[in-house]
């Protein structure tokens, strides 16, 4: 190695010795020629999250079975110096797909509504190598805007106080027996009833604190809300598509 380098290499890499190619650091991990460890990379061994799925989602007629798949996750959780206010996780997204990221469905759990919240996004997309889904049928499913006031099941707080993060281990996520609506807009309008009752997410789960996070309550959709007509809480004067506002201001079904 040229010595002009040196000053531009972590002492790490400078300690390192060449190996087939790789640099071989202590304690013995292995990185490629290209990549400098940098101050700001985790330690060996720390934490990372690993959700590995099990089950099926029921998508219409089409059950598609996520066992064997991918997950990729970011948690977030409250911190603050008020008990009450903190460890509360705060958001959890998720993306959950088959083993070679086909059938991609991702799901947003935070706050929605000032102190209350849910399921505020879903996101299902239905291409070719989505089995199971025709050309006609096929296409990007979404939830519409507001949300759904009920949360995962599993985790809603983490252990540790005004932890900057925490790792969650062995952690169990799963989903209650409620069918959610998504829509899609093109080619053409068309819905689609998804229920998560058979999905299952296993492993470790990496949270990370943030003090401008904020709890939620998942038990109602809070003031100035209310049920579009297919329980997804949405602003007021409007409705989930396929509802309209009946003359007592509640949403119900077009004929």
């Amino acid at each position: 190695m040229r010595s002009g380098l040196q000053g531009l290499l972590p002492v790490s890499v400078l300690l390192g010795v060449m190996t087939g190619g790789c640099w071989v650091l202590d304690p013995g991990i292995e990185v490629d020629p290209g990549y400098y460890p940098s101050e700001d990379d985790p330690p060996a061994g720390a934490c990372a999250s690993r959700l590995v799925p099990a089950g099926s989602v029921q998508t219409g007629p089409v059950s598609i079975d996520y066992g064997g798949g991918q997950v990729t996750v970011r948690s977030v959780h409250k911190v603050d110096v008020d008990a009450i206010e903190d460890r509360c996780v705060s958001r959890l997204e998720l993306t959950v797909s088959l083993a070679r990221g086909a059938c991609p469905l991702r799901l947003v759990f935070g706050a929605g509504n000032g102190s209350f919240g849910g399921l505020t996004e879903v996101q299902l997309t239905a291409d070719s190598a989505c089995p199971g889904f025709l050309d006609a049928v096929e296409g990007v499913y979404s939830s519409p805007a507001g949300f759904a006031p009920w949360s995962y099941l599993g985790p809603q707080e983490v252990s540790e106080p005004q932890a900057p993060s925490v790792c969650l281990e062995p952690v169990r996520l799963g989903f209650p027996d409620r069918v959610i609506r998504l829509y899609r807009s093109s080619p053409s309008p068309a819905e689609l009833a998804v229920n998560l009752e058979g999905l299952e997410l296993n492993g470790r789960l990496l949270s990370t604190g943030d003090a401008n996070g904020r709890c939620f309550d998942s038990s109602a959709c809070g003031p100035g809300r209310h049920d579009g007509g297919d329980g997804w809480c949405v602003e007021p004067g409007s409705c989930s598509p396929g509802y309209h506002l009946s003359v007592t201001g509640d949403c119900v079904q077009e004929p």
